[in-house]
């Protein structure tokens, strides 16, 4: 197109202008209100910013005939005009009708055109201007006077008889350009973009990326749609769907602002953030691409060959200057809460969590308050101060996954339900009371679920105000040497004990039973099916005397039996 040429509205396009239902698409409205009959193409190209739009915009207005070259608006005027007087006329001009004729109603005639010159012929010929009684040609006047004028103005509207002409002319160009349009945005060649998205990927993932299909979905927006994403060589991330919201942007030329980018079935490795170099505080931007928004659903995150976190969704914000702005993930039942903070070769993370429980952990927090640092290979949580199991949990956990799966934590436990914690870790275990004490955690594993099932833990406990079901010490004592006891409980003021659990057995080491007038020591196994065998040294003692006497105890829990030997 000549950039000089200039283009100038028709009255079509000027009623087009006044009715906004006329020129629905955006970006032709855009053009034709900018096109005054003064300004070049060139000129009105540069005034929007967008000369390949602008160019698209005038063609296809110009087709329509919304439009038209300068030089040749003036006609398209001028025969406008000439058709509506000719209209006018045909709606004024009464039929050749006696005034006095029964036949018809009596319809007053007018001058034929008082813009046209007067004919040579005499006002009193039968061949000239029809004669009228003096009070009909005086309403006529009066009638013209006050009729609004055909030729098109800014203020004064189209009249009706040019409209009906208008929308029967325009009817099959809407039609067409309607067509038109939906024939281009799905036919469109929208694999071209693939190769500038891929590089535009690669550097916000720092990673080759390629993408399997790149296509357009029109409901409930129109949107770039991409399929079948993968990340990294060999492949270690995944991604079945994006879906690009700035549809236009994509069309025009770079740099290419994306409002918003949405993500489904998203798989990504732990390193793979890490490496991320968004996360890492650096501009997520490129010459090519800007974003302005990512949001997440369906996000897997695996660690090692597994996937520690599931169905977490999130959205990624950044600055004008391309930088993380915010960065926040949390569970589909919103029972954890992730914030993510840029650091130099790691993701520092703060957490929360609500009645959250982690993927394969016996144990769920009612609430949680944490820190923690995502490395390479590693994840260290700090700071742990959370509600579980009935009582207060202090501590630190850490997560590696070089060569395989392991895991290591220390805590404190503050005022625990014992049952509860029996419940997760030793379910035939009955026991009551508050627990406190210091927790050792350590574990290996090939998986994630495999890792939390062979954990190993030591807890140095004391339990206070509970009761031991399963067996009643003081009654073996007090019956005697050789007698058994079957069943029953020994409740105790405090109970203090190192406990070795593993998945095949609880050791209970250093028992110190102090229950008033009865004590005891020892030690017991717990087998992983309830079986249970150990001997505890009982004292039951009385204002005059005491006895000590050694109390074999054996069975399977929930029943158990006690017997004393001298």
């Amino acid at each position: 197109m000549d950039p000089n040429l200039i283009y100038a509205k028709t009255p079509t396009g000027d009623e087009a202008v006044r009715q906004s239902t006329r020129v629905v698409q955006r970006n032709l409205r855009m053009v034709l209100v900018q096109v005054d009959g003064k300004m070049s193409a060139g000129e009105l190209a540069e005034k929007i910013g967008n000369p390949r739009l602008v160019e698209t915009a005038l063609r296809e207005l110009e087709n329509g005939g919304f439009i038209a070259p300068a030089i040749d608006a003036v006609s398209v005027w001028e025969e406008s005009k000439r058709a509506a007087r000719e209209q006018e006329r045909e709606q004024l001009v009464a039929p050749p009708t006696s005034e006095f004729s029964s036949f018809g109603p009596k319809v007053p005639s007018v001058l034929a055109d008082v813009d046209k010159p007067q004919s040579a012929a005499s006002n009193f010929s039968s061949f000239g201007k029809p004669i009228l009684p003096a009070r009909t040609i005086e309403h006529t006047k009066i009638d013209r006077q006050e009729a609004p004028s055909s030729e098109p103005s800014e203020s004064a509207p189209v009249g009706s008889g040019d409209s009906v002409r208008l929308r029967r002319l325009l009817a099959p160009s809407l039609v067409i350009g309607v067509a038109a349009f939906f024939a281009g945005v799905f036919l469109f060649p929208y694999e071209r973009f693939k190769p500038d998205l891929e590089t535009s990927a690669a550097i916000l993932l720092n990673a080759p990326v390629s993408i399997g299909e790149v296509g357009i979905s029109v409901f409930p927006a129109p949107q770039l749609k991409l399929k079948d994403i993968r990340i990294g060589n060999p492949v270690d991330s995944t991604i079945d769907e994006l879906r690009v919201g700035s549809l236009l942007a994509m069309l025009g030329g770079a740099p290419r602002r994306i409002s918003r980018i949405e993500g489904s079935g998203v798989n990504f490795a732990a390193n793979r953030l890490v490496a991320m170099p968004m996360f890492g505080g650096e501009a997520a931007t490129n010459s090519r691409m800007l974003i302005g928004e990512i949001r997440i659903d369906g996000l897997q995150v695996g660690i090692g060959n597994d996937q520690a976190m599931r169905d977490l969704r999130g959205e990624v914000r950044f600055r004008d200057d391309g930088t993380l702005a915010k960065a926040r993930f949390e569970t589909a039942d919103r029972g954890l809460l992730v914030s993510v903070l840029p650091g130099k070769n790691e993701i520092g993370l703060e957490i929360e969590g609500r009645a959250w429980k982690p993927v394969g952990s016996p144990v769920a927090f009612s609430a949680l308050q944490a820190k923690g640092r995502l490395m390479e290979n590693r994840l260290l949580i700090e700071n742990i101060d959370t509600v579980a199991l009935g009582g207060i949990l202090r501590g630190s956990w850490r997560l590696d996954w070089e060569n395989e799966l392991t895991m290591a934590g220390t805590g404190e436990l503050l005022r625990l339900d014992s049952a509860k914690v029996a419940a997760a870790f030793a379910p035939v275990a009955k026991i009551e009371g508050e627990l406190s004490g210091e927790l050792r955690l350590r574990a290996r594993g090939g998986d994630w679920k495999m890792l939390w099932t062979d954990a190993e833990m030591t807890l140095n406990s004391e339990i206070v105000r509970g009761v031991f079901s399963g067996a009643d010490l003081g009654e073996a004592v007090r019956r005697g040497s050789g007698a058994e006891v079957r069943a029953g409980s020994t409740k105790f003021d405090r109970l203090r004990s190192t406990l070795n659990i593993s998945p095949n057995q609880i050791s209970v080491r250093n028992i110190k039973l102090d229950a008033g007038m009865m004590t005891g020591t020892g030690q017991l196994v717990a087998y992983r099916y309830g079986e249970v065998e150990g001997t505890v040294a009982v004292t039951l003692s009385t204002s005059v005397s005491s006895v000590t006497a050694p109390v074999r105890v054996y069975g399977t829990l929930p029943d158990l039996t006690a017997t004393s030997r001298k």
